[in-house]
């Protein structure tokens, strides 16, 4: 056997080998999936979130922690690379965009999210697909009701904003740990000129001088994403402040008086009785001993 049989058949092994080891790592990678979301806040900032799952051995999709996720954005057909993170304890990885992001020949800017060549996850993509769109947001008084209007509009081709109808957007209060919907239905749908109107409910609080944010915000459109926008009013009812945040009661960190006196008293009771026993028992161990002492 020459020098090049065996050199053709080690390298034949090498690669059989390093088949099949690729074959069992790949077989090993649980199926895993990206879920995109866009948002662009009241201060023009915007970012993409990635929600991603994958499968545990039950079959089941679960929040995938420290899976890498590359985001990028398609400018001129090629992909550019923005930013790769690290998905947190639920899944979740999150990037800040550029507010001028590449466009089209449509006007949509285009976000594409991919996990690739990961050791326990197999590779994976996702994109969205939006318009750049601007909300405004105007408070006013009519007569006792409390008006909000709010205008969607979008670029055109030639740079002019267009108002954009048939569009749903919801009212919402903003509160300490989140969004509260300003009523029970709180959508409203914009008219042919872009404008949608909502009457502010009077029942809503406010901080000690009445102030309150008003949030209106474009939720998961398939054209635009995600977008918000907010205004600051004095619509709200003022929030008064307690005379005795913490009145003496039952369920207060302060008892009340009668209650701390009764308690007090039975253990001063006890005690009491504590040291009047040991009062007689000294009496009756020194009586004990003057008898003993006495001459018979």
């Amino acid at each position: 056997m020459n020098i090049n049989t065996i050199l053709k058949k080690t390298f034949a092994t090498v690669a059989s080998t390093a088949l099949y080891c690729f074959a069992a790592t790949a077989q090993g990678k649980s199926e895993a999936t990206i879920e995109l979301s866009y948002l662009k806040k009241a201060d023009m900032s915007k970012s993409v979130s990635a929600v991603v799952k994958a499968k545990n051995k039950e079959e089941k999709f679960v929040s995938a922690k420290n899976a890498r996720v590359d985001f990028y954005v398609l400018d001129k057909n090629e992909l550019q690379l923005i930013k790769s993170t690290n998905t947190n304890e639920k899944g979740l990885a999150v990037v800040s965009l550029q507010n001028d992001l590449p466009l089209d020949d449509s006007l949509y800017f285009t976000i594409v999210a991919k996990i690739q060549n990961h050791s326990l996850y197999e590779d994976v993509e996702e994109k969205v697909h939006y318009k750049d769109a601007g909300l405004t947001i105007n408070l006013n008084l009519k007569d006792t009701a409390r008006l909000i209007t709010v205008m969607v509009t979008e670029k055109g081709k030639e740079g002019n904003d267009r108002p954009v109808k048939d569009t749903e957007l919801k009212i919402y209060v903003k509160r300490m740990f989140g969004k509260m919907p300003a009523t029970e239905d709180n959508s409203i749908t914009t008219d042919g000129n872009g404008e949608a109107t909502f009457v502010f409910p009077k029942n809503i609080k406010g901080d000690g001088a009445g102030q309150v944010t008003v949030v209106a915000k474009l939720e998961n459109n398939e054209q635009f994403g995600n977008i918000e926008t907010e205004a600051n009013t004095s619509w709200g009812i003022i929030l008064e402040k307690e005379k005795d945040p913490f009145p003496r009661a039952l369920w207060e960190p302060y008892a009340p008086i009668p209650l701390i006196i009764t308690v007090s008293a039975l253990f001063g009771g006890v005690w009491c009785i504590y040291f009047f026993i040991f009062y007689q028992m000294r009496k009756i161990k020194k009586e004990k001993t003057e008898i003993i002492q006495q001459p018979t």
